[in-house]
């Protein structure tokens, strides 16, 4: 999404003080936040590879526009799905919890086989082009729709990133809604990307998502500044 490199690279320029923040924050208290405040600046790395891709469309470089967008997608198709659970289950005490989490991360890795032929042969698999001002990465020939249509994937998708969110609700004791809050977001956000923006339904749904992550900075906000 973002309309132009400069949007996206501003978006960039935004997450990055809001991720060192959150890593800070993390490395007074506990190790088990740290790969949660590692999240915003994942995003801001994102974003900035998707500034490089409106590089390559203003300039019609080709090399580029490939390049720029096999990274933007590695960090879409198959580190999100992967790290969401991840981080959470890191930072999760409850051992039940724990476990449906570290399942749900080794069952995300799916995604790297989804993403696997566009990060060997993006021109066969590929096509990046701006539709209504947005970024769209068409990738609706990969072999993984032999298996499920593209609807289908998306919704298993969503699983793999609201599901990890569900498990991590706080017990009644904990302060706050804050994770049941950023669970409902997740799911509006992601459909109203899907229904409204579905010819760039990827480009749309991480611009929200990035700036989504930017509640880590509450969340690391409310830690003690020691264990």
């Amino acid at each position: 999404m973002c309309f132009s490199a400069e949007a996206s690279f501003a978006a960039a320029a935004v997450l990055v003080p809001a991720g060192g923040y959150c890593i800070a924050r993390a490395a007074r208290y506990s190790y088990r936040y740290l790969p949660l405040a590692l999240i915003p600046l994942a995003f801001a790395a994102q974003k900035c590879s998707e500034g490089f891709v409106w590089l390559g469309l203003e300039r019609d470089d080709t090399e580029l526009i490939r390049n720029a967008s096999r990274f933007y997608l590695a960090f879409a198709l198959a580190f999100w799905p992967f790290m969401v659970p991840f981080s959470l289950c890191v930072r999760e005490r409850r051992p039940n919890q724990k476990i449906l989490l570290a399942l749900n991360a080794l069952l995300s890795l799916v995604w790297v086989w989804f993403y696997f032929p566009l990060a060997l042969d993006p021109e066969r698999w590929l096509s990046t082009q701006v539709v209504h001002h947005s970024v769209q990465y068409d990738f609706e020939e990969l072999p993984a729709f032999r298996y499920l249509p593209l609807a289908a994937w998306r919704m298993v998708y969503l699983f793999f990133i609201c599901c990890p969110l569900a498990l991590a609700v706080p017990k009644r004791s904990d302060r706050g809604i804050l994770v049941p809050l950023v669970a409902l977001l997740v799911v509006g956000l992601f459909l109203m990307s899907y229904f409204l923006f579905a010819y760039a339904f990827i480009s749309v749904w991480c611009f929200f998502a990035a700036f989504l992550s930017l509640v880590l900075c509450v969340v690391c906000h409310r830690l003690p500044s020691t264990t």
